[in-house]
């Protein structure tokens, strides 16, 4: 396994940054001792990308593998757990992403806000995390957002949504398509993280975001200009 004190900057500032009802996010600048080698990576591995329309991300990826993922593991568990009351992790993954897709090529899904999961049995939790791997922070950072429905009726809502077709999803959303970057009739946004270079942000996966995307005309497959974002998604076991 990669040390992850060779990867990740573990002298970085640790900033918590307070969202709703007891909700938090961890903002991390500086949080990898080599970002361009990131950069450098997503060029020379463009062909290896691929669009998954499984998972409704907007754009394409590239799984970092096992060894990275580990890495990121080790990281978590060392730097982050007290943050998450995280006692031992129970799986991993990691991709690197580039954020593509123009507003009318967008799903109903991916026109509204997610998260990485719903529910967990109890005493296990998820957590998520977004490292920002471009210079122009008008391409977008993420936003949280507080459901206005009950549990019972988002779910239905997001169930909707995935089946609409183009046209109900104008309907039942009541805005031209658009990444969500504002609230709406089902979503209250909450707080925004400005995007910024080599930063790193730490959730909860049961919390409502969406990447804050306002410009998507800057959007493009070049890494060198892209949105390029490093994710990393955790499960643990929670302390008792």
């Amino acid at each position: 396994m990669l040390n992850s004190r060779d990867i990740f900057n573990t002298d970085a500032s640790i900033k918590v940054v307070p969202l709703f009802d007891g909700h938090h996010c961890i903002v991390i600048d500086d949080f990898l001792r080599e970002p361009q080698a990131m950069i450098d990576l997503a060029n020379s591995q463009r062909a290896h990308f691929r669009y998954d329309a499984d998972n409704y991300f907007p754009g394409l990826e590239m799984d970092m593998g096992r060894e990275f993922a580990l890495s990121l593991e080790q990281y978590f568990m060392l730097q982050m757990r007290r943050y998450f009351a995280a006692r031992r992790q129970l799986g991993v993954a990691c991709r690197i992403s580039i954020t593509t897709l123009q507003m009318h090529e967008l799903n109903a899904l991916q026109r509204l806000c997610h998260r990485d999961a719903d529910t967990f049995p109890p005493g296990v939790g998820i957590a998520a995390a977004v490292v920002y791997l471009f210079q122009n922070a008008d391409l977008g950072g993420t936003s949280f957002y507080r459901p206005k429905l009950s549990a019972d009726a988002t779910r239905e809502l997001l169930s909707t949504a995935q089946n609409a077709t183009p046209e109900a999803c104008t309907t039942l959303l009541k805005t031209a398509p658009a990444y969500l970057h504002a609230s709406n009739d089902y979503f209250e946004l909450m707080h925004t993280v400005p995007a910024k270079w080599n930063r790193a942000i730490f959730y909860e996966g049961t919390i409502f975001h969406a990447a804050h995307i306002t410009q998507p005309g800057l959007l493009n497959s070049e890494p060198n200009t892209a949105r390029l974002a490093l994710n990393g998604f955790f499960k643990f076991k929670k302390t008792a």
